[in-house]
């Protein structure tokens, strides 16, 4: 424990630094910034720490002989009798969403109740949130109360942020935890007493920002792509070469700062990783990380202990490997990146990958390209590789299969060696023999049901369907962007339920209650609308609400008679791939099973595996 004037600083768990304690920020603080890869990262770390020390037959005491995890300095202010946070914002309402995620999923009363502790405390007879800050107040309300809140016109940035965050922690946090009830306690236990934190308390905010500019602005430490740079140009022994180097290099960077500021170190782990890795840790406890996990974390120190492999053997060599390989795969490294960001049917499913968050797909599309291959081929060989993933992908969460960062990473970097630099016919051989031998299909997608935690996989499967048709069939201006929320887009397209919720209208149609509400979300007993339509007749019987579909996207529409009038294009669309697509006066039970039929055919024309042979040709 050190102490300076007013100014305190020791170490601090999770555990002492929120339960029952209340913080704010000041009206200056910027907002809540983080974005899907910081979260991303922080629960692999989480996972990765957690699990390197647990074994199955650990009781919950022997977390207390767990190895702590630091996650730096939080810097307080204690002013008009509140604390305001300085520095550390993003952090801990990082871990407000993921307590909130873990306090709605553990189901043992004594542990929900300690948690909530961590998430609100009461203050003088008053509930409040621990982290106050209240812009905020009623979407960490609905978080808490709900697991869900949609975005209105009237929220800042950090609201949307903060929803968005949460979705990223549904979808990526581990299923082996999670799913294990023991084993989401004691992980629970471990974030509560082995997250370390050192605290640094001032009385005045002159005090805690001349620590907050010291340990930020002074003698800033290079980054690993820095360090890489500056090892590779020490290895060039003509001054002019490594002056042409550098300049190539700086002039990479700029364009990756360009696109995004954290994009310089994700391209070379990216390049790295899909080009050279030979190696990844074992998934058990004490395994040592391998080539996968070191490019991760140090890899300027991983080239310099890997230059054989690398081809870095005289001068030349390392010149070439900046003026030629770095430059060149950068140039791949944002193609992939540009596409994955913004929506182009050409490179649909570059899009559709990063939407299901597969940061590990640039990795994976670098690995075949060659320095050799025309830009022709890159091209095709970038769409091969991303119509895999796009259909490996869907495969996998169809049957009830998780599709997050640790569930996959060995399979793809398994799938990384297997395409490493081959020609393009070799590819899509691999590829579609991978595809042969995966055990999910899709045609489980018939028993998919709606879920809270699949709403955004089955949303996404919808609009999917309902983008597909409408290219197919030709209709100016078709935008898969329009069906589902991307960033800024307040109003996107809503799950309906073609059966209302009242199970009296369907008495002659289901035995009972419980068969009803499961057919109900049956994925043949869905369709996409935009959301104040979903809202303002969703719940009507069939027969009163499916008028009002006739006016809809063609998903819907195509439940009704109008559909099949004088629409030519249509009806080419569905003679040609002979589709079962009918209209309904009523929805029955047989009509359910004829829709789960329709989409099943949907499914395996647009996840064939043939489509793969198709990116190659065209």
């Amino acid at each position: 424990m050190t102490q300076n004037r007013n100014i305190l600083g020791r170490e601090k768990t999770l555990e002492q630094l929120l339960f029952n304690k209340e913080y704010s920020i000041d009206y200056y603080q910027r907002e809540y910034k983080w974005g899907e890869r910081q979260i991303g990262e922080l629960i692999t770390d989480f996972e990765n720490k957690f699990s390197n020390d647990y074994e199955d037959d650990d009781k919950r005491k022997d977390v207390q002989n767990y190895q702590p995890y630091f996650l730096g300095s939080i810097i307080l202010v204690n002013k008009d009798n509140q604390t305001f946070i300085i520095d550390g914002q993003q952090r801990l309402t990082s871990l407000t969403l993921l307590l909130i995620f873990l306090y709605r999923h553990l189901t043992n009363d004594e542990d929900k109740a300690n948690i909530l502790k961590y998430i609100l405390s009461t203050q003088y007879g008053e509930q409040t949130f621990n982290l106050n800050i209240p812009p905020r107040k009623d979407c960490i309300q609905k978080l808490y109360k709900e697991g869900t809140y949609e975005i209105n016109e009237n929220d800042d940035e950090s609201v949307a942020n903060l929803v968005e965050r949460y979705e990223n922690i549904e979808d990526q946090f581990p299923p082996s935890i999670l799913n294990d009830e023991k084993k989401l306690s004691m992980f629970v236990d471990w974030l509560q007493k082995k997250l370390v934190f050192v605290e640094i308390i001032t009385g005045s905010d002159q005090d805690a920002y001349t620590i907050f500019e010291t340990m930020n602005d002074r003698g800033l430490s290079l980054n690993n792509s820095e360090m890489l740079k500056g090892y590779l140009l020490s290895q060039i022994r003509s001054s002019d070469q490594r002056n042409k180097a550098n300049s190539k290099w700086k002039n990479t960077v700029e364009k990756l700062i360009k696109s995004h500021k954290k994009h310089e170190e994700d391209y070379v782990k990216a390049w790295l990783r899909g080009k050279y890795a030979n190696s990844i840790r074992e998934r058990k406890k004490g395994a040592e990380d391998k080539d996968f996990e070191i490019i991760g974390n140090a890899f300027h120190r991983w080239v310099k202990n890997n230059k054989d492999d690398l081809q870095l053997r005289d001068s030349d060599e390392y010149y070439n490997f900046i003026s030629e390989k770095y430059v060149k795969y950068s140039r791949y490294y944002l193609k992939i990146l540009e596409y994955s960001e913004k929506f182009s049917s050409k490179y649909e499913t570059l899009f559709y990958n990063l939407y299901n968050k597969l940061t590990l797909q640039n990795s994976v599309i670098l690995a075949p390209l060659n320095d050799s291959d025309t830009e022709d081929v890159v091209d095709r060989k970038i769409r091969m590789v991303s119509r895999y993933l796009d259909i490996y992908l869907v495969r996998r969460f169809v049957n009830g299969k998780a599709i997050n960062y640790n569930t996959l990473v060995v399979g793809l970097f398994s799938l990384i060696n297997k395409i490493r630099n081959k020609n393009i016919e070799d590819l899509k051989e691999v590829l579609i023999q991978e595809l042969n031998n995966q055990k999910e299909k899709i045609s489980e997608i018939v028993n998919l049901k709606l879920t809270k935690s699949l709403n955004r996989k089955i949303r996404f499967l919808l609009s999917r369907f309902a983008y597909f048709i409408d290219r197919e069939m030709g209709v100016a201006g078709a935008d898969f962007g329009k069906y589902i929320r991307i960033k800024g887009e307040r109003k996107p397209f809503e799950i309906e339920h073609i059966f209302s919720n009242n199970y009296d209208d369907y008495r002659d149609v289901f035995p009972n209650e419980e068969e009803f509400k499961d057919k109900r979300n049956s994925i043949g007993a869905l369709i996409l609308l935009p959301r104040g339509e979903n809202q303002s007749y969703g719940n009507l019987p069939y027969k009163e609400k499916v008028q009002h579909y006739a006016g809809g996207n063609i998903l819907a529409k195509s439940l009704t008679k109008k559909c099949y009038e004088h629409n030519p294009s249509f009806t080419t669309f569905v003679n040609d791939n002979n589709l079962n697509f009918k209209s309904y006066d009523e929805f029955t039970q047989k009509n359910l099973n004829e829709r789960k039929e329709l989409y099943k055919q949907l499914a395996e024309l647009i996840w064939s595996e043939k489509n793969i042979e198709n990116e190659m040709n065209s």
